[in-house]
């Protein structure tokens, strides 16, 4: 019997919980997460690490971690940083934001793994 290489993941790690959330933004906008280690406490005390990722439901984007160069988008894209490392996702390339642990759980849909 074959599985898939997702389920084989999901398998082999200790999910604890997952946080869900929409945005709905029209430009000029941008969204700038810290590196999860400064998020995991603010969304569950205790976690020891954070996945995050991004879902392009419609329109299109630029997303990418922090100091690299972003990639364009679209709708179906998803985008996951799954080692907790600060990224931007915003309407235009290039563009920075203020992050806020605390703001940016909020904001973005979250894996808990503890």
């Amino acid at each position: 019997m074959s599985t898939d290489t997702l389920s084989e993941v999901l398998r082999a790690v200790r999910l604890r919980g997952a946080v869900f959330l929409a945005v709905d933004a029209s430009a000029p906008w941008v969204a700038e997460a810290p590196p999860a280690r400064d998020i995991g406490p603010h969304i569950m005390p205790g976690v020891e690490h954070v996945i995050e990722y991004h879902v392009i439901a419609s329109g299109s984007c630029w997303g990418g971690i922090v100091d690299e160069t972003p990639l364009r988008l679209e709708t179906g894209d998803i985008i996951v940083f799954p080692q907790g490392d600060a990224h931007a996702m915003s309407s235009s390339p290039g563009m920075r934001g203020a992050p806020d642990a605390r703001g940016i759980a909020s904001n973005f849909g979250a894996i808990l793994v503890g």
